[in-house]
C-alpha cells in the first residue's frame, strides 16, 4: 500500500472511528474491528511482498503500538483486522500516526515508489457478535495454532436480520449437543459495501483438519443439518465462501 502501508487509509478513516491503541487493555475477544481489504494482482505478489515486508519490518523497528490481525486469501487479496473500542484515543492514534510516518520516511521508506500500481483496498466495519458465535472450549481469539480460515459471507435479504439470528441459534442449539468440537465467529458488516451482510469465520489448523470435520458432521448428522441449512436459506441473497491464512508475521500486537 502507499506511503506507511494501510496506515494512511487509516489514517483518512479516523474521522469516523478511534482505533484501540493499547493492545495489552484489550479485552480478550474485540467486539470491533475495521477491515481493510487489499486486492494485489498475482502477477505483483512478489513485488508487493517485498514492499510489504519492508514496512512491517518498519512498524515493528518503530514499536507501533495498534494491534493488527493480518489474513492472506487465496483469491490473492489481503485483509488487515484492526479492533477498535470507541471513539476515545483520537489525538493519541493521530500522533502515533504521524509519528510512525515521519520515523518512516526519516529511514529511507519511500512508501509512494514502492507501493505504486501494487494494490487498491476498501475498508469495512464488522461488529463481532458473541451470543451467535460459539466456542465450546472457549479459545475465541486467533492464534498461530489455527492459522487457517474460512470466511463464508451471507448477503441478507432486507429485514432478515431477526429470522436470520433465530436459525444461527439453532446451529449453537445443535452444536451443543454433539461430539464434533465445531466452532465459529459471527461477524456483522456495520458499515460496507452490499449489506446486511455477515460473515461466519471457521478456523482450523489446516484444509485438511476442516474437511475432516465437514466429512464427520455429514457422517453422523445429515438430516439435522439439512434440516438447519433449510432455516437459513429463505434469508439470503447469496453468499460466498473466502479460503485463506492468517499470517503471524505480518501481525502486531496480538496474544499468541
Amino acid at each position: 500500500m502507499k506511503a506507511t502501508g494501510i496506515f494512511v487509509c487509516l489514517f483518512l478513516f479516523m474521522g469516523i472511528v478511534s482505533l484501540q491503541t493499547q493492545a495489552q487493555e484489550a479485552p480478550a475477544m474485540p467486539e470491533n474491528f475495521l477491515v481493510f481489504e487489499e486486492f494485489v494482482q498475482p502477477a505483483d505478489l512478489p513485488a508487493f511482498s517485498d514492499a510489504q515486508q519492508e514496512a512491517i519490518d518498519l512498524w515493528k523497528k518503530f514499536e507501533f503500538e495498534v494491534p493488527i490481525f493480518t489474513y492472506s486469501t487465496d483469491v490473492s487479496s489481503f485483509y488487515w483486522v484492526v479492533p477498535f473500542d470507541n471513539f476515545s484515543a483520537l489525538d493519541q492514534m493521530f500522533a502515533k500516526m504521524t509519528e510512525l510516518s515521519n520515523k518512516m520516511k526519516e529511514d529511507g521508506y519511500n512508501g509512494e515508489a514502492k507501493f505504486r500500481d501494487l494494490s487498491t483496498t476498501r475498508e469495512t466495519i464488522i461488529h463481532w457478535e458473541k451470543d451467535l458465535s460459539y466456542h465450546r472450549d472457549g479459545a475465541e481469539m486467533q492464534t498461530r495454532d489455527n492459522r487457517y480460515c474460512e470466511w463464508t459471507f451471507f448477503y441478507l435479504k432486507a429485514g432478515h436480520q431477526k429470522e436470520m439470528a433465530e436459525a444461527v441459534k439453532k446451529y449453537i442449539e445443535f452444536s451443543e449437543n454433539i461430539d464434533e468440537e465445531w466452532s465459529w465467529d459471527l461477524y456483522t458488516v456495520s458499515m460496507g459495501y452490499d449489506s446486511p451482510c455477515w460473515i461466519v469465520m471457521d478456523r482450523a489448523d489446516s484444509p485438511l483438519s476442516m474437511r475432516k470435520l465437514e466429512a464427520s458432521l455429514q457422517e453422523n448428522h445429515t438430516e439435522k443439518l439439512s434440516e438447519l441449512w433449510g432455516n437459513i436459506q429463505p434469508h439470503l441473497r447469496k453468499m460466498e465462501v473466502v479460503t485463506g491464512w492468517f499470517q503471524p508475521d505480518w501481525s502486531l500486537n496480538f496474544e499468541q
